[in-house]
């Protein structure tokens, strides 16, 4: 098989964790990969290029672009998208463009480590009092939502917990930790609800944001 047909070879970036992520997947699977843990900004270009150095591709042997939408570290998803919108401009061939969710794919993983999995909820760290959620409801992954902790409280089945870079709370009381791990997209990419393709790097969006409107006021003693 020809691993630069059928948008292969695909670089996968991931900065939504703890850690930065990035390998090289073809047709069969993993050419490469690389992690590295700590900020993203001092660690972004230095995965990417060990994942390509290891491959033995350049940027512009890229044909596609599996990168994560998010929710996670705002920093990383930032710069990850930054970085593929510059190298879709300078590269033009690897333009093709493909997202996944974070909790998605952690549901994804638990589904496949459990098959018989019926019920859970899996939440992940947005801020004070709100969590960015995914529901399993028969075997089957739901979409991403924020519950707020009453709705959190009132949930009585399996419960999971997904770390983020920086929390603002803590982890919910009984919930498993999951270890997020990007290299299970090698072996879920072919499952329809993980993969979507786009026209440009686009992030998930927990909430709408809200402004205070200023009023000009005269400083009183």
């Amino acid at each position: 098989m020809d691993r630069r047909s059928d948008k292969h070879p695909a670089l996968v970036i991931d900065g939504s964790g703890g850690s930065v992520f990035a390998g090289v997947l073809d047709g069969g699977g993993w050419l490469a990969k690389a992690e590295r843990a700590g900020a993203p900004l001092e660690n972004l270009f230095p995965t990417v290029e060990e994942a390509l150095r290891a491959a033995d591709l350049r940027l512009a042997d890229i044909r596609g672009y599996l990168y994560c939408e998010g929710p996670g570290s705002v920093l990383g998803l930032r710069l990850c998208a930054m970085a593929i919108e510059t190298w879709t401009r300078l590269h033009p061939a690897s333009a093709q463009l493909q997202k996944y969710n974070s909790l998605r794919l952690c549901a994804l993983a638990l589904l496949q480590n459990a098959p018989d999995l019926e019920d859970a909820l899996i939440v992940a760290d947005w801020k004070k009092g709100a969590w960015n959620a995914l529901k399993i409801t028969g075997g089957t992954a739901g979409s991403t939502e924020v519950i707020d902790d009453e709705a959190l409280a009132a949930w009585g089945g399996a419960l999971y917990h997904l770390p983020q870079r920086k929390g603002w709370q803590s982890p919910p009381a009984g919930a498993e930790t999951l270890a997020y791990d990007p290299a299970r997209i090698a072996e879920l990419r072919a499952h329809p609800q993980l993969l979507q393709p786009t026209e440009g790097v686009q992030l998930h969006n927990t909430g709408i944001n809200t402004f205070q409107k200023w009023t000009p006021t005269r400083h009183r003693a």
